[in-house]
Order: C-alpha cells, then sequence, then structure tokens
C-alpha cells in the first residue's frame, strides 16, 4: 500500500475509534443543530463530562489492563481482548445519559448514548465469536443520528447536506479499515448496520 494511503487510512481510523464516538455525536449536534446558540459554556461543560466519561475513564481501564498483561494492543485490534473494555464502556455511556436527563438536554440526545450503550452491548455478545467492525457501528450512530435530526428539522445545514456528508465519510472510514485489513467487507458493513439500526430506532422515540 502507497504510504501516503496507508497513513491516511490510519488518520482516518484513528480519528473515528469508537471510544471517540459520543464525543462526535455531542459536538455534531452542537454544531448542526438549533443547539448551536446555547451558551458556549453550557456546550463545553456538556463536551468536557461525554469525553471525561466515554473517553478517558474507558482510556484508563485499558491502560491498567496492559499493565496487567490482559491486553497487548491497545487499539484493541485483538478480537480476544476486546470485551472487557466493551463492557466497561457501557456504564460509561449510561453515566452521560444520566448527565444529559439531570441537566435536562434534549430527550433524543439522552437516546443517542442509551442507544449507544445497547449496541456496545450487541457488539460485545458478537464479538464473542466474529469481528464486527466497532469503527463503522459507530460512523452508523452517527449517520442514523444526522438522518434523524434530518427528518425532524432540528438541523440548521441546508438540505440533506448532513447525512449526506456522514454517508461519505462514513464510506471513507470503511474503506480504510478494508486498506488496513483490520476487518473484511461484511464485518464492516455489518457494524455500519448495526450501529444505524439502533442508534435510530433509539432516537425517534423521543
Amino acid at each position: 500500500m502507497d504510504k501516503v494511503l496507508h497513513y491516511t487510512a490510519r488518520a482516518l481510523s484513528g480519528l473515528t475509534f469508537p471510544l471517540l464516538m459520543p464525543t462526535w455525536g455531542v459536538l455534531l449536534a452542537f454544531m448542526t443543530t438549533y443547539l448551536a446558540f446555547l451558551p458556549a459554556a453550557a456546550m463545553i461543560g456538556v463536551l468536557f463530562v461525554t469525553f471525561g466519561l466515554t473517553v478517558m475513564l474507558p482510556v484508563i481501564v485499558i491502560f491498567v489492563m496492559m499493565r496487567l498483561g490482559r491486553i497487548t494492543d491497545p487499539l484493541l485490534n485483538n478480537q480476544q481482548e476486546r470485551t472487557i473494555p466493551l463492557l466497561t464502556a457501557i456504564p460509561c455511556y449510561l453515566a452521560v445519559a444520566a448527565y444529559l436527563l439531570v441537566a435536562r438536554a434534549p430527550l433524543w440526545m439522552t437516546l443517542f448514548m442509551v442507544g449507544g450503550a445497547f449496541a456496545i452491548a450487541v457488539i460485545a455478545v458478537i464479538n464473542r465469536r466474529w469481528k464486527i467492525s466497532g469503527h463503522s457501528a459507530g460512523m452508523g450512530g452517527l449517520t442514523a443520528l444526522a438522518v434523524f435530526l434530518t427528518m425532524r428539522g432540528y438541523e440548521i445545514l441546508p438540505g440533506a447536506l448532513l447525512p449526506l456528508l456522514m454517508i461519505l465519510l462514513s464510506g471513507m472510514v470503511g474503506t480504510a479499515r478494508l486498506l488496513l485489513e483490520r476487518h473484511t467487507l461484511g464485518q464492516v458493513a455489518a457494524g455500519y448496520a448495526l450501529g444505524f439500526t439502533i442508534i435510530y430506532l433509539s432516537t425517534i422515540f423521543s
């Protein structure tokens, strides 16, 4: 593989690492919907809590497991090493959902987090037998959120621009995972379908 292509694929994979998806989802909501008119301090506070609970805490768990010799790859490319980090992320998502509920955030934001927790639980079960793509599941979830926001008229971007951009980005991320030989096409497609379905079904109940 060409070096530039390889490093581009790695960069895309890094920026869309599954742990980052809740933070990207919240940022997407703040940048493209009526929530953009909230005070900056309020948005920063939510982003800080989301990042702390869904990125920093799981990273600490991964670091501790590496020190104990239970994990050899911090990027969790080893299928057998994913279970505990995945299960650890579930209460983190639910904690953010509880925080958003108490903070009186829109219900769809809370359900986005609850849906994310459920998606991780399903991925953890499937991962015992098959290395389904967490990156694609995350991108599917963000695409579903974009579709939901557009259909409800919550976004401030013109037309269906947001879903189209998310579909394009999802294709790029899926291609990156294939180029890096982390997953098969079936694993990428299944992850995307799973993430999209669970998040979309979660948010439409708001």
